[in-house]
């Protein structure tokens, strides 16, 4: 490994995690395991984002069987979600002399002089996890499991069963009005309305973020445009952005986010939620198949307050989330969500392997290009496969 392919390498890293965080790691302590004995192959770091999110938790698990087969020792450390924890677990492998470090970043401004570090030592710097590219493909992805699913969206004039509704007598119609024309792209069944989506991400700030939902609403521009769907949250990214740092808070942040929307009137709910992000569709889930936490006020009043009444109108929407966590994957099943996309990091290890083992070997042309592996749209039919492929156990779901 020469110094000039190292501070390549270290380059490219630093371009790639700009787009990393947007598979949305979730919360999870600091951890770490060493593995391996190295048999004279050398020692690899290995420093991702959390143990709580399944995409790093299961692709680092993989990544340490792979490598451990192949002779490494392995360092693998997972940073709570925190890039000063990460930075400094990077820093900390390269004084105890990692002989190459892969890592998936949760934030590149501080992992930049960890780095810089192992460009100067000529240590071999390896990202691990989605390129920007597939956060892309991941938004048109969750896009078109939207449009295909259009149809199932629920009509705000359809009560939960449950529900009692709380109108009285009916409005008068409009002058002229017996009949509401149908809104354009929507078959031309008369009163049919636009299905009203809300469109939850987790930050702004991440580039890859940033690509997944600008890929997401040019592939839903053209229903838009027909009046098929009308976004009435979301419009733009900073509107889609639930907040928090963390993967555990962006999730709780979705939740409070989705209750709030669906807390008004039922015919001014969103029927349809794109959840860009895998802490924000746990979030989404959450909202949706657990009851709210009843507050004190709300505990002492006897009578339901009218946000509560509309709330139990709405009908629940059709989501399309991402990711495969357990919470995920159970409620894809139970038909809390009708659709979930998914990239398998498992498909990414042979490759990662493979590009430590060339650089260890002083091969200085080996390939930094992140396989293209192509998102999958998950429905309730395909939970079977994901228990038979190993990512999920019957006993998780």
């Amino acid at each position: 490994m020469t110094r000039s392919h190292a501070l390549r390498a270290a380059a490219a890293l630093l371009a790639l995690t700009l787009g990393l965080a947007a598979c949305a790691p979730a919360q999870g302590s600091a951890a770490g395991s060493s593995d391996g004995s190295s048999d004279g192959a050398g020692v690899v770091g290995v420093a991702l984002p959390t143990t709580a999110d399944a995409l790093w938790s299961r692709g680092g698990d993989a990544l340490r069987r792979e490598l451990v087969v192949r002779g490494y020792r392995v360092d693998l450390q997972f940073a709570a979600s925190d890039p000063r924890t990460q930075a400094a677990q990077v820093q900390n492998m390269l004084t105890k002399s990692a002989d190459a470090v892969v890592v998936a970043p949760w934030a590149s401004e501080e992992l930049a002089p960890a780095l810089a570090v192992a460009a100067d030592d000529g240590v071999p710097v390896v990202a691990f996890g989605p390129s920007p590219t597939d956060a892309a493909d991941l938004g048109r992805a969750q896009a078109e499991a939207l449009l295909a699913d259009l149809a199932d969206a629920p009509s705000a004039a359809e009560p939960s069963p449950e529900a009692t509704p709380t109108t009285t007598a009916s409005e008068p119609t409009p002058s002229g009005d017996a009949s509401p024309d149908a809104v354009p792209g929507t078959d031309g069944v008369p009163g049919a309305a636009a299905v009203r989506l809300a469109v939850l991400a987790a930050g702004v700030s991440d580039e890859g973020e940033r690509s997944r939902y600008e890929a997401a609403l040019a592939t839903l521009q053209s229903a838009l445009d027909a009046g098929r769907l009308e976004i009435v949250s979301g419009a733009t990214l900073e509107a889609a952005e639930v907040g928090a740092d963390t993967a555990e808070s962006r999730a709780s942040a979705a939740e409070e986010r989705l209750r709030d929307l669906r807390a008004g009137a039922a015919d001014e709910a969103p029927t349809a939620v794109l959840a860009l992000g895998d802490a924000v569709t746990r979030g989404v889930v959450t909202a949706l198949t657990t009851t709210a936490p009843t507050t004190e006020a709300e505990t002492a009043s006897p009578t339901p307050t009218p946000a509560t009444t509309a709330a139990a109108v709405a009908p629940a929407p059709l989501v399309v989330g991402s990711g495969a966590d357990p919470v995920t994957v159970r409620a894809l099943r139970d038909g809390a969500i009708d659709a979930t996309t998914f990239v398998d990091p498992r498909a990414l290890v042979p490759a990662t392997a493979d590009l430590v083992e060339a650089l260890l070997a002083g091969d200085d042309t080996a390939s930094d290009e992140t396989p293209d592996v192509s998102p999958s749209i998950l429905r309730a039919d395909d939970v079977e496969e994901l228990v038979a492929s190993g990512w999920i156990s019957t006993d998780e779901l």
